[in-house]
């Protein structure tokens, strides 16, 4: 599925009814908070959350991000929501929620698997990363989620986690940066380099904080480590997570 339209997808209960994906932009407004104070607000801590008005103009206006909001009988029960940077070599997974009581029904692998894979088609070598909670530092939620749960999500379809210390950039002014976050590699592109993680690196942060802090030493340091790595070789397992140092 690509930025608009929608399809049919088998009830994840095994129920004779159907859910159906669409696009956020495809929404009624009223509809669009219903997936941001539904689904988004209850997952994600918020300085880690954009606003509704941000998700809006990202996702609803023209030259949309992808998206996908999966409803059953009307009512929304999972979004995906990507962003893309460094022209469209780079798809950031920002946003992956499922309803605490569609969880376990397939949702989040068929998202992650299928409609994930489909917003890379016809382009090459994109590289495809998440952000994810360190275990360490964040406990997880009924709501949000267990992080060794995630990882181990992440982990069944062949994600990595690349060696860095991450950490999130502010969203807004006023609000801190994520600490304690892990960097995911989910494509499996065999030519993209450290050079296009760190283009990446630098329009997030020069998008979400100013050019300035592009002069921030931690955010330098973490420009020349992505730089520096061999996204094939030097992409570590998922089991090797505890091996990175805490953010």
């Amino acid at each position: 599925m690509g930025k608009k339209g929608s399809s049919s997808h088998g009830a994840p209960d095994g129920e004779s009814g159907a859910t159906v994906e669409v696009a956020l932009s495809d929404l009624e407004p009223a509809l669009v908070k219903d997936v941001y104070y539904r689904l988004l607000v209850p997952a994600f801590r918020p300085e880690e959350l954009s606003t509704l008005n941000e998700i809006e103009e990202t996702y609803c206006g023209p030259g949309t991000d992808p998206s996908v909001v999966v409803l059953k009988d009307g009512t929304p029960v999972a979004v995906m929501l990507g962003e893309w940077y460094a022209d469209q070599r780079v798809l950031l997974l920002a946003y992956l929620s499922v309803n605490q009581r569609a969880r376990g029904l397939g949702l989040g692998a068929h998202l992650v698997s299928e409609v994930l894979t489909s917003w890379c088609n016809g382009k090459e070598d994109v590289l495809v990363l998440a952000e994810v909670d360190d275990p360490r530092t964040w406990p997880g939620s009924d709501e949000a989620g267990e992080p060794h749960a995630r990882l181990r999500f992440y982990d069944r379809w062949g994600a990595r986690v690349l060696p860095v210390q991450y950490f999130q950039p502010s969203l807004r002014p006023g609000s801190p940066r994520v600490e304690g976050m892990l960097l995911l590699r989910l494509d499996k592109a065999p030519s993209v380099t450290g050079e296009l993680l760190a283009a990446f690196l630098e329009e997030y942060f020069t998008v979400c904080e100013g050019l300035a802090s592009l002069r921030d030493p931690r955010v330098a340091h973490l420009l020349a480590s992505a730089r520096d790595l061999d996204l094939d070789r030097e992409a570590w397992p998922i089991s090797r997570w505890a091996e990175l140092p805490t953010s």
